[in-house]
């Protein structure tokens, strides 16, 4: 199944009444693994996502650049309750959409362009760690070297959801 298909399941976009969504997601000891690269426009949503919560505070959100893999023995030391991979992903929508999916939503999906399959590395981090593992995946514009104004603004509107939802761990 792939990501355009999935939309339904456990999907938000920005600037809906859905965003109460993560007041469901972000309980326990979240971890936010970003993946992408700034260098690349809005495939650095994860990172700067990512930068924005440590400027906030947050311990538990890590910048993993293009290798996600590269990272998941950090990850499972860090023994999180979920874990939150923010990366940005073509689900056919308006640049800035965002929605949450899960594991089997992903799994079917098209290869991952950082590295390993990201289902792949989503089942092996839950296994490891009894988290929850969801993808954070917002839609990115297909322009500059920079992230789009629409991204940027979901990194602020996510970042002062998370912030009001959720205390630093």
């Amino acid at each position: 199944m792939g990501l355009s298909t999935t939309l339904n399941r456990l999907a938000f976009c920005r600037r809906s009444p859905e965003m109460s969504l993560l007041d469901q997601i972000l309980t326990g000891k979240i971890l936010v693994a970003g993946v992408g690269c700034l260098d690349r426009g809005d495939d650095g949503f994860g990172p700067a996502l990512v930068r924005k919560l440590q400027a906030l505070g947050w311990q538990n959100a890590l910048d993993c650049g293009d290798r996600l893999e590269d990272f998941t023995l950090d990850i499972v030391g860090r023994a999180p309750d979920r874990i939150l991979i923010a990366d940005a992903v073509d689900m056919k929508a308006r640049p800035g959409e965002i929605a949450v999916l899960r594991i089997p939503d992903v799994a079917g999906a098209e290869p991952h362009g950082h590295g390993s399959s990201l289902g792949r590395v989503m089942e092996y981090l839950q296994l490891r760690t009894g988290a929850e593992v969801l993808l954070l995946g917002v839609q990115p514009d297909k322009g500059s070297g920079k992230l789009s104004p629409e991204v940027q603004a979901t990194i602020e509107e996510l970042a002062a959801a998370f912030d009001a939802s959720w205390c630093p761990s």
